[in-house]
């Protein structure tokens, strides 16, 4: 059971604010450089994503553990040049980082609150950008 107050999970909290911030932040980058975007850009959000989903997991938060996760499948495709980061991708990418804000905010319920529809929207950004 996860609880506000523990020492692990208020520097979860705060880590993780700290990291969403860089997520977004790398994200916007993204989408103003697009294909010229420097490989270090999206190796750092790429981290970022990934530190995130770690620290969940090891806390058994699954809802932000399989958003997080999903946020980082597609930035990985991103770095291996498989999806251009494009406004779909780069929108959907950002949703998804304010519903993990929203997540953490309330961590202690965070598994009762549905990520559904920020699972689908990344879903469908990734069909539809393969299928341009």
């Amino acid at each position: 059971m996860i609880k506000r107050g523990d020492e692990v999970v208020e520097i979860f909290i705060e880590e993780t604010a700290e990291r969403l911030d860089s997520i977004e932040s790398g994200l916007l980058h993204l989408e103003e450089c697009g294909i010229n975007c420097d490989q270090e850009t999206i190796n750092s959000i790429f981290r970022d994503a990934h530190s995130v989903k770690a620290g969940s997991n090891l806390l058994e938060l699954d809802s932000i553990e399989e958003l997080s996760h999903k946020i980082e499948n597609i930035l990985e495709m991103i770095r291996k040049k498989q999806i251009t980061p494009n406004e779909l991708i780069i929108t959907a990418c950002l949703e998804s980082v304010d519903k993990l804000r929203e997540l953490v905010d309330n961590i202690e319920n965070s598994d009762t609150i549905s990520i559904r529809l920020h699972k689908r929207m990344l879903e469908v950004a990734i069909e539809r950008t393969l299928n341009r």
